[in-house]
């Protein structure tokens, strides 16, 4: 929905709340669809979110409502209703839905909610919260359509027409199974329309599946999604049986959400800020900035060191903010690219040596391009001042080289460490390059020009 669209909707809203025309509320969103609805909630506070959802609470929309939502929100709206009718909505949602909400309500509640589901459905949903979190096991499909290897092609389709409410990946691939319930290929629809209805599934499906275990991390199932253009990937145990699939959707809000986990790592904070309280938000940057301090005081301290080379030559300190900054921003921008290709396995071990290469032959490159419009400025400004024109352009080239290097080095050498580089990354580099900055430009101006 267009911004202008949202907040005239908003407006109306929430005017109509305001006067109790809660009819003509719950008629609005009823033309809706429930993705927008959800879209909604997150320009609406806590009271209005709820207030929305017990006018649609009853209606066939509710349960993908909750799907649609964040899931601190969904787990929220889910706390507050009565437990039956919570039971109720889980039911009609998929299985990986149904966990990723759980898995976010209070344990208490989510004991409460489980009484009112039937007890195949609750052990279910306990056996995958035996899967470590984030794996995919926590995010698989339990409901995948699996047929024997002697069913015909006939029989498979008539199975398929016969399922009322199935979700929309069985309609692109039947799971092939044993004698014995054991795992052994797959066939799409595009299959079972091209050969003749008396075929045996056994005789036309792809017997090499790309398949993953419950624990394979989600990032790893997203990156197999990925590579091979999967629609949807088996989850099979160690005996060969299928335990469920983790499909497309539930993959791209995997990638969605570790991407912004790794961005908001870099800077602080982690995922669900609005969610969080500002005490906590300020607890959880405490870190980052401390790191950020630290770096500052040792720069204090580079420059106390060269306080006389700063009196004797008082404009050198005009360039020092100028090589600062140009090197805190190529040592971002390279550790950026690292940390974000480790992360989605666009950079492998094998190309870490080329990446590097690259990425100091880039910081060169601009150091030297750099370097040299500094060196004419300092020339512009102060004319011939014995050697400063050449210092400054020196010190950005070293300055902005050694900031690739660290910029590219730190994330490696953190994940080589079992460290996650989003995590460390940021204020490692930034007060790294700052301080060595500093030190490198005094060093090279008492040296050449004292």
């Amino acid at each position: 929905m267009y911004i202008s669209k949202v907040d005239t909707l908003l407006e109306n809203l929430r005017k109509l709340l305001r006067r109790g025309a809660h009819r003509n509320v719950r008629n609005i969103l009823q033309r809706m669809h429930a993705a927008d609805i959800a879209y909604l909630f997150r320009y609406l506070n806590e009271m209005e979110q709820l207030k929305i959802f017990r006018l649609l609470e009853n209606s066939d929309m509710a349960p993908e409502i909750i799907s649609h939502l964040d899931t601190p929100t969904g787990a929220s709206i889910l706390t507050q209703m009565d437990r039956k009718r919570a039971a109720e909505i889980l039911q009609e949602m998929d299985p990986d839905d149904e966990v990723n909400i759980l898995q976010e309500v209070d344990p208490e509640v989510k004991e409460e909610i489980l009484v009112h589901l039937s007890d195949t459905e609750a052990e279910s949903i306990e056996e995958q919260f035996q899967y470590p979190e984030d794996s995919a096991g926590r995010i698989m499909n339990t409901n995948c359509f699996t047929l024997h290897q002697e069913v015909t092609v006939s029989q498979a389709i008539e199975e398929l027409q016969g399922r009322e409410e199935e979700s929309t990946e069985m309609v692109f691939y039947v799971y092939v199974v044993d004698g014995n319930g054991r795992f052994v290929g797959v066939c799409s629809l595009r299959q079972l329309l091209m050969v003749p209805a008396q075929t045996r599934l056994q005789r036309i499906m792809t017997t090499e599946v790309v398949y993953v275990s419950p624990e394979t991390d989600q990032e790893e199932v997203a990156k197999m999604v990925e590579r091979y253009d999967l629609l949807a990937v088996p989850v099979i145990d160690d005996e060969k049986n299928i335990l469920g699939i983790v499909t497309v959707d539930d993959v791209i809000d995997v990638i969605r959400h570790e991407a912004t986990e790794d961005i908001m790592k870099m800077v602080g904070t982690g995922d669900e800020y609005l969610n969080r309280s500002i005490l906590r938000s300020a607890r959880m940057r405490m870190p980052w900035l401390l790191a950020a301090f630290l770096g500052g005081f040792i720069g204090i301290q580079f420059l106390k060191m060269f306080d006389a080379t700063l009196r004797e030559i008082v404009s050198l300190a005009f360039f020092l903010p100028i090589i600062i900054a140009m090197g805190g921003n190529i040592g971002i921008t390279s550790m950026t690219i690292v940390v974000r290709g480790l992360a989605t396995g666009r950079i492998s071990v094998r190309e870490l040596r080329r990446v590097i290469v690259k990425e100091l032959s880039v910081a060169l490159l601009l150091g030297i391009l750099y370097g040299v419009i500094l060196m004419g400025l300092a020339y512009l400004q102060f004319g011939e001042v014995d050697y400063i024109g050449f210092v400054v352009g020196v010190s950005m080239l070293i300055s902005m080289t050694m900031a690739a290097a660290i910029g590219t080095l730190a994330p490696i050498v953190l994940n080589t460490m079992k460290i996650d580089p989003a995590v460390a990354t940021g204020p490692f580099v930034t007060s790294a390059v700052d301080s060595l900055g500093i030190l490198v430009y005094l060093s090279m101006a008492t040296l050449i020009l004292m």
